[in-house]
């Protein structure tokens, strides 16, 4: 490829095999074809290598093996091969639309102040099954930062970001092994305003392999305490380092109510430590709900597409 692609595809990916081909073809068949896909391979053991050379008959695909670094670390290096002024971010096991690139381009295009472009996303299973169970986010856009601040609403598959603005913020923070997407869109939101394309065009896999709850709840309260170093982040975000905090412990408290009933009980008194005054907020009335419930009734009601954690 001898032109600068407008668009460069990052995916960072560890032993996911079984789904990167699918993820590949969802690239591949984009109606936007100026594209460019750097696959950094951290380090995997699996058919990686052998899946991505099924490809090797387009040339606007690269593929790099390293050591494993982690999944920021291969990202990072994904960008800083690619060129192209735009960047968009794949996970190896989730899915686009066809029409998901050249929306964003679009609409990027005719808001030239936005720094970044997201779009809505379905949840899937490890089959491509859709999960009802799963509500769709909901779509926030413009200065978003008091918003992302209540919890991370940007699926990272779904974001197309100018390679400028990475630049003058950073890229993945690679101490971060949970929740750097959300770290990075913070810092993006702090000095950019965010578009989105409220149209399901990424499809984001759930799966027994996603990052453990527990690192992501770990991770989460490590970028919380990243963001308040900043001493004007309350005034920005409208909310405490504690109100932060616990807010965290609430979402955790719902997820964990119906396997772990002693535990999601511990996480909810985190949170009350944390900032007592958050009883009143969504997430908690999510997580009460949720524990007031009998873990049996719990599980039916999810089964049946009720979400009991609001606030998202």
């Amino acid at each position: 490829m001898t032109a600068m692609p407008t668009v460069s595809v990052v995916i960072g990916t560890y032993n996911s095999a079984r789904w990167l081909g699918a993820t590949i073809d969802s690239v591949r068949r984009q109606t936007f074809q100026d594209w460019e896909l750097v696959i950094v391979d951290d380090g995997s053991t699996d058919d990686t290598r052998r899946v991505v050379g099924g490809h090797a008959d387009d040339p606007r695909i690269r593929y790099v093996l390293q050591t494993r670094a982690g999944r920021s670390a291969a990202r990072n290096r994904g960008i800083a091969m690619s060129s192209g002024p735009l960047v968009a971010f794949l996970d190896a096991d989730d899915l686009w639309r066809p029409e998901k690139l050249a929306r964003q381009v679009a609409t990027l295009a005719a808001d030239p102040s936005a720094g970044l472009c997201y779009t809505a996303a379905r949840f899937i299973d490890a089959a491509g099954r859709e999960l009802l169970t799963r509500k769709p986010l909901r779509a926030v856009s413009g200065w978003i930062l008091p918003r992302l601040m209540r919890g991370n609403v940007i699926i990272l598959a779904s974001v197309l970001v100018r390679r400028t603005c990475l630049e003058a913020v950073g890229a993945f923070e690679a101490t971060l092994h949970a929740c750097e997407d959300w770290d990075l869109w913070l810092r993006l939101a702090r000095r950019y305003p965010v578009a989105v394309v409220d149209e399901e065009l990424t499809l984001y896999r759930v799966h027994g392999d996603n990052t453990a709850r527990a690192k992501v709840l770990e991770g989460g309260l490590r970028v919380v305490d990243r963001l308040y170093l900043e001493s004007d982040m309350p005034r920005l975000a409208h909310l405490s380092r504690a109100a932060a905090r616990a807010r965290l412990y609430w979402y955790d408290a719902a997820s964990m109510a119906a396997e772990d009933r002693s535990t999601a009980i511990g996480l909810a008194g985190r949170a009350l430590r944390e900032c007592p005054r958050t009883v009143a907020s969504r997430p908690a009335a999510g997580a009460l709900a949720a524990l007031l419930l009998p873990s049996a009734t719990l599980r039916a009601v999810r089964r049946l597409g009720v979400v009991l954690t609001t606030g998202r």
